[in-house]
């Protein structure tokens, strides 16, 4: 790992002070880099491995982004050569929320381009500690608002049992004054003196410490009802803690008069008793049922959830029904949801509802903990009695998430592809930057060849590497929608393999990387298979493995016919091995997701689209063939292809015919006349100068109306032959080739397709359109050369 570098005692020191360093390299056309010593390091929570670039990517991404245009300046300052101090959040990976606190400034004599060199704190405690102490001040006001409503209110400190107490008043009159010490030993003596017998050991188990705290590490507050006889009178009252937020140590206990409201439920509770036939008619899944009295919105209880208490704070005291509603919308019902809630509760359009239907229904969202919770209401008019209707809450959330599912599965493709649509923003920038710059370079550098030369063949490399990315792409989108069918062509292995190979070695090469290929083992080397999809699958692992295997790294390709178990075919097990940087479990498996990649290209520095795999993968499914991988990070990778080929019963006769166009002799190309049907002037100036440069004389026609016109004019002896745009204005390239076969039924004139449409499908339109040949933009020179020594010869 590249790292600052300092002895174990400045890194104790460091590290027991929450104080890293670290340096920032910002050069001239390349990524940017940051060194950290072991520090920095652990206070960010990354290991020691981690390279400069990533180090640099993942510090960045993960400031909070309230923070992030303080940070840019902060970087901006540094820069200038100012010094900078800033304080900002960050989003650390376990820990959550951290706060950190940097110094830095520029290291002037740093030359070759700017380094910022600085340290940061961990002031995580000191920040939490100051926002404990704005919240302890707010006690006291809070303490002194409650107290009108509570006897007593406790605030204890759990580490020693101390306590402070804020009010005292009504029931503690009648108790022994709490005097000790320990606030849970004397709490319980005094309250136990006059606690109900019936009631005293739900009292005793809330008030033992252990339990208590026990029962506040699942829920923020607890409390228990209970009697106290008072002057021979049962009276309700209600103990309750609850934590605080200014320390894990700290719990508030209050003891609170409830016993109107507790009088008030036990009469409710036995009115609705003989009213139970009512809910035996609704479903056992409906949490909470009121009746509704609309004239006044009273409301009876007939089935309460517990489960609503803890959601919605003082939910069983609440005895009107707009009360009722009012709370629910003022904590838990989804914020986005609450006007149209109120909208379709409000009590005129419920009356009307259930006055026409019988049943209303209102649909609504909880918010919970930072989860959603799909949630109805239903409404049911009482026949018997005018203005009153019961009310029923029922979850809904099983049945609505399984159809959010559903349509989330049709979604997950567009996310994926929205996601890749980020990526190649950068992917398909990069090669395009390249192109623009070394362009611009090579004209601002015309008179000195050597220099243009180099510029425009970087820029050549760029463009090729940009073609690829759309290829991928494009291929992709025709894979899925079924447009490509497999070509099945006889072929040898051995001569296939003799043509991909020195691509393959090449490409190692050139990355420094040790490149072996061996094939034995065949006993069927003629099959039928469509070898251009093969070698595309070969080439993609290849060159898959060769891009992510470091320098003196090695890739193997070994190839060999294994048993197979279906008559008349050969199965063949195609292992490609690398030494290189593996891949985690996890990403293995998605590794052939479409538009999927362990990094992005701006962290990993190997660009791409993030589709040859899944394109391999298809293609390898089509083939009836299978594909797996075994990775582990650091260690490398091993995929093994197997693909069923199906065998030649005649080889010799298909050698003859193969062989038959392996060779051709040179052919020139002086003194023939050719017309370019082309309407980009861009376009149409390349092709010239690649066929003025055979010696072709070339003329040229804007579109097919234009082409037709001249064939009229000059006959069909004048061209040699005919290169053809398709998509033109006023007459396409189909249009003009079938006009032009029209017109010269007994003279075939060679017209080849120069198209910027592509695909296979491409290719058969222009030949029953009547052209010979189809070749696809960009314009390749070979290619064009070798299609016109097929029908230019003397």
């Amino acid at each position: 790992m590249d790292c600052l570098e300092s002895s174990d005692l400045t890194h104790a020191i460091l590290s027991s002070a929450g104080i890293g360093l670290w340096t920032i390299e910002l050069d001239e056309g390349k990524p940017p880099r940051m060194y950290a010593d072991k520090a920095f390091l652990q206070i960010l929570g990354f290991p020691e491995e981690t390279l400069p670039e990533d180090l640099y990517n993942l510090w960045c991404n993960n400031i909070d982004l309230s923070y992030y245009e303080s940070f840019a300046e902060s970087i901006d300052q540094m820069t200038r050569g100012e010094t900078s101090e800033l304080e900002y959040a960050w989003n650390h990976q376990s820990r959550g929320i951290i706060f950190l606190r940097s110094h830095g400034c520029r290291n002037n004599g740093y030359t070759r381009g700017v380094r910022l060199e600085g340290c940061s704190m961990d002031v995580t405690e000191q920040i939490e500690f100051k926002m404990h102490l704005r919240e302890l001040d707010q006690y006291s006001d809070i303490a002194n608002t409650l107290g009108d409503g509570f006897d007593n209110i406790y605030y204890v400190d759990t580490n020693d049992n101390s306590f402070i107490e804020f009010n005292a008043q009504g029931v503690v009159k009648t108790l022994d004054a709490l005097t000790d010490a320990d606030f849970f030993e004397g709490f319980m003596r005094v309250l136990e003196k006059v606690v109900y017998r019936e009631d005293w050991e739900a009292v005793k188990d809330f008030v033992d410490k252990e339990k208590m705290l026990h029962e506040l590490e699942n829920d923020r507050a607890v409390s228990v009802a209970f009697r106290f006889l008072i002057e021979g009178r049962l009276v309700y009252y209600r103990l309750k803690a609850a934590k605080t937020p200014d320390s894990e140590n700290h719990i508030v206990v209050t003891l609170e008069n409830v016993d109107e409201e507790e009088t008030a439920k036990a009469e409710r509770k036995a009115a609705a008793t003989r009213d139970m036939a009512v809910i035996s008619g609704l479903s056992d899944d409906f949490g909470c049922v009121v009746y509704v009295d609309y004239e006044t919105l009273s409301e009876t209880h007939y089935r309460f959830d517990p489960l609503f208490d803890k959601m919605v704070p003082g939910w069983s005291k609440i005895d009107n029904f707009g009360k009722r509603l009012e709370v629910l919308v003022d904590t838990i019902v989804h914020p986005s949801d609450r006007e149209t809630f109120c909208a379709a509760t409000e009590p005129a359009k419920v009356l009307d509802m259930v006055e026409h239907d019988h049943m209303y229904f209102v649909n609504f969202r909880l918010q919970v903990d930072g989860e959603d919770i799909y949630y109805q209401i239903k409404f049911v008019k009482d026949e018997n009695s005018r203005n009153h209707v019961i009310a029923g809450f029922h979850s809904v959330d099983a049945e609505t998430k399984r159809e959010m599912a559903n349509l989330e599965k049709a979604e997950l493709a567009n996310k994926a592809k929205s996601a890749f649509l980020f990526n190649m923003s950068h992917d398909i920038r990069t090669p395009l930057n390249a192109m623009i710059g070394f362009t611009d370079m090579a004209v601002k550098n015309i008179n000195d060849k050597v220099k243009a030369l180099d510029c425009l063949n970087k820029s050549k490399l760029s463009s090729e590497h940009l073609l690829s990315l759309i290829n991928d792409v494009l291929d992709m989108s025709r894979i899925e929608s079924g447009k490509v069918e497999l070509d099945l062509n006889p072929v040898n292995l051995d001569e296939n393999g003799d043509d991909v190979v020195p691509m393959l070695k090449s490409l190692a090469e050139k990355k420094n990387v040790n490149f072996s290929f061996s094939i034995h083992d065949i006993e069927n080397r003629y099959v039928y298979v469509d070898f251009l999809r093969m070698n595309q699958v070969l080439i993609n692992v290849v060159s898959n493995a060769v891009k992510y295997t470091p320098s003196n790294g090695s890739v193997k390709v070994d190839i060999r016919q294994i048993p197979s178990d279906r008559e008349g075919f050969g199965l063949y097990q195609f292992v490609i091995e690398d030494t290189g940087i593996g891949m985690s479990a996890e990403y293995q498996q998605h590794l052939f997701d479409e538009f999927s990649r362990e990094r992005t290209s701006t962290v990993s520095k190997q660009q791409g689209t993030g589709l040859g795999l899944a394109i391999t993968k298809r293609i390898v499914d089509m083939m009836e063939g299978s594909i797996d991988v075994e990775s582990k990070v650091g260690l490398g990778s091993k995929f093994t292809i197997r693909i069923p080929m199906r065998i030649q019963e005649n080889p010799e006769a298909v050698d003859q015919v193969r062989f038959a166009h392996s060779e051709q002799e040179p052919v020139s190309f002086d003194g023939f006349k050719v017309l370019v049907v082309e309407d980009n002037e861009l376009n149409l100036e390349i092709s010239q100068d690649i066929l003025e440069n055979a010696g072709i004389v070339v003329e040229s026609a804007a579109d097919g109306s234009i082409a037709v016109d001249r064939l009229k004019e000059k006959g069909p002896e004048y061209y040699d032959c005919i290169l053809m745009d398709i998509q033109m204005p006023v007459m396409d390239g189909f249009e003009a080739t079938r006009t032009i076969r029209k017109m010269f039924p007994d003279k075939r004139i060679p017209i080849i397709a120069l198209s910027a449409n592509a695909f296979d499908e491409d290719r058969r339109k222009s030949l029953e359109a009547g052209m010979d040949g189809h070749l696809a933009k960009p314009v390749v020179i070979a290619q064009l050369e070798d299609a016109l020594k097929k029908f230019l010869k003397k």
